[in-house]
């Protein structure tokens, strides 16, 4: 009974956000966000001539990203429509997951109303297809190499997915489960290397080479700033809104050692939890914690990064085990005064409203709140109450599968 009502409530706010990208069903500022999709559009006419975006700084996207922005095309219709229809796929399949007997239904409620709160904007982003490798990968965790192998195609759609490698155990089963990441990312590599030369490796460029976006946690002081005498301004740039002014650029360029500093915290408590016993919620709790840290960090925090931290907290709740709980409601406020920003509200935010200014600073101090609780709980090591069966050790000795 539980298990429909979670999918009936699924289904039918799908329907809903379905009916609003075709224009069916009435939701402001519609228009906003289909920008997106015309942009992969216009990357699939080249990357069907065989050609990646070279030279276009919107690219930044590592190889497996071709055959994503190539299959709406492929499969015919206007490519708007069709993409949607491929995001939905991806939910559709993330919430299969998450509902497999036996799994708590926590993590798919709050995926099902993690995307209402996003807004359909969901549904013309690549990132949901990204959140589909990552959460299926998670949810084998158990399985070593096959969690290698997934891992390994979500950092290839998208590089984040690396940090879910801080989920591994320390032993032979951890072990082999990145040396499963590595033989895949190096195949898939190669081929397109050898295919493309360095073309597949030009997103790097545009990455190191971006500035600090309006919406990200670090840019909180300089938009509240805005309200008063700072001499800055905001100019789209590397396929975002990026603040320009004093201060700037020495605040962006801090950012990366900062992520360092963040994911080695994130790291040592992992390592030291796993000496204490290792198991699959475990893992989960350290992947979540290592991707907020990340994101808290980042130069960047565009709205559909909140679908990452969605699809792994909602895997965290699917275990009985889980450290995260406390977390996950930030994560969900952070993800409703998203949609609030943009599309809602993008204008006022650009202009510098108070109100909207003001609620950004909430939504980026959620993010971090949620970033810090998530690191904190770290501290305990893994809970061994309510687990789910799944492989669990001491020490560094775990069977080989």
């Amino acid at each position: 009974m539980r298990r429909g009502l979670v999918w009936g409530c699924w289904l039918a706010t799908r329907i809903v956000g379905l009916l609003i990208i075709l224009d069916r069903f009435p939701y402001p500022r519609r228009g906003e966000i289909l920008g997106d999709p015309a942009i992969y559009e216009e990357w699939s006419r080249i990357l069907a001539g065989g050609a990646f975006p070279e030279g276009d700084v919107r690219w930044q996207y590592p190889p497996l990203a071709a055959p994503v922005m190539l299959l709406p095309r492929w499969l015919g219709g206007t490519y708007t429509t069709t993409f949607a229809l491929v995001a939905l796929a991806a939910d559709l399949l993330i919430m299969w997951l998450l509902t497999r007997s036996g799994r708590p239904l926590a993590g798919a409620w709050v995926w099902t109303a993690g995307l209402v709160l996003l807004g359909p904007m969901s549904y013309v982003r690549y990132d949901l297809v990204v959140t589909v490798a990552a959460v299926a990968a998670l949810l084998m965790l158990a399985r070593h190499r096959i969690f290698g192998v997934l891992a390994a195609v979500g950092a290839l759609l998208k590089a984040w997915p690396v940090l879910l490698l801080a989920a591994l155990p320390r032993s032979r089963r951890g072990a082999e489960a990145a040396a499963a990441f590595a033989v895949t990312c190096g195949a898939v590599l190669l081929v397109f290397g050898l295919a493309q030369g360095r073309a597949p490796w030009e997103f790097l460029d545009a990455q190191v080479s971006r500035g600090l976006e309006c919406e990200a946690v670090a840019a909180t002081p300089f938009m509240i700033a805005r309200l008063s005498s700072w001499d800055g301004t905001i100019v789209y740039q590397y396929g975002s809104m990026e603040l320009v002014g004093p201060g700037v650029e020495r605040a962006a360029a801090l950012l990366p050692p900062l992520t360092v500093a963040a994911l080695l915290v994130v790291a040592v408590l992992a390592w030291r939890g796993a000496g204490r016993g290792w198991n699959v919620a475990w893992g989960c709790d350290v992947a979540f914690a290592a991707v907020l840290a990340a994101v808290a960090t980042s130069r960047v925090l565009s709205p559909q990064y909140l679908l990452w931290l969605l699809g792994l907290a909602a895997v965290c709740l699917a275990h009985r085990g889980s450290r995260q709980r406390p977390a996950v409601p930030l994560i969900l406020a952070a993800t409703a005064l998203s949609q609030f920003l943009y599309p809602l509200n993008w204008p006022d935010l650009m202009a510098a409203q108070p109100l909207e200014t003001w609620i950004l600073a909430v939504r980026n101090l959620l993010v971090l709140a949620a970033t810090v609780i998530a690191v904190a709980r770290l501290r305990t090591g893994p809970s061994n109450a309510g687990q789910d069966p799944a492989p669990s050790v001491t020490g560094a000795a775990l069977p080989a599968r």
